[in-house]
């Protein structure tokens, strides 16, 4: 029953727009510190920043929905510290603010989302053929995303660049790779 109440008053204000008031105005009244809200959401406190400009200049996709809903309660005046911190603790326990299935359903409802690359996320998610490479893959990305890369680094990913670099040419197969890789299919 008061969890139900809690959501039901809650929703009310999660429909509203950003106010005049500044965040920073309105954190300062209801005595919420930046490092406290930035706790509260699992976020580091440059990241609350990014949220809050985002939000204040009415920008809200690149903010998490609970983050928004949360800044909207925090933007009716009649909102209290109580509820504020309330809210935050239900809606951000035991997960991340930003966790990695908030990015995905954002980037899959983004207009601007490359097909291919959602097909890729549809296939991966359904089937489980090339989940051996997954990890591989993964470690490709974090070498990929270095600034600066040794020789450890680059042997890592070689196999990769290599078949990106052929794929993208249209290199065709040398034979002795089309047999290999006939003789794996049939393991």
């Amino acid at each position: 029953m008061c969890q139900s109440y809690f959501t039901n008053s809650v929703n009310h204000y999660i429909s509203r727009s950003p106010s005049p008031t500044s965040m920073k105005d309105r954190m300062r009244e209801l005595n919420i510190k930046m490092t406290e809200l930035a706790d509260y959401l699992k976020v580091s406190r440059p990241t609350l920043y990014k949220y809050i400009e985002s939000y204040e200049s009415g920008n809200q996709s690149g903010i998490p929905d609970r983050v928004a809903d949360l800044f909207r309660l925090m933007d009716d005046p009649s909102s209290t510290k109580e509820q504020v911190v309330s809210f935050a603790i239900a809606a951000f326990s035991g997960s991340e603010g930003t966790d990695s299935k908030e990015t995905i359903r954002r980037y899959l409802v983004d207009p601007n989302a490359s097909q291919s690359k959602i097909e890729l996320m549809y296939r991966l998610s359904t089937s489980n053929c090339i989940d051996d490479l997954i990890p591989y893959l993964n470690g490709c990305m974090d070498v990929l995303s270095q600034d600066k890369k040794d020789d450890d680094s680059i042997y890592q990913i070689a196999r990769l660049i290599l078949m990106r670099s052929k794929v993208t040419r249209n290199i065709p197969l040398k034979e002795e790779e089309l047999q290999e890789a006939r003789e794996i299919m049939r393991r």
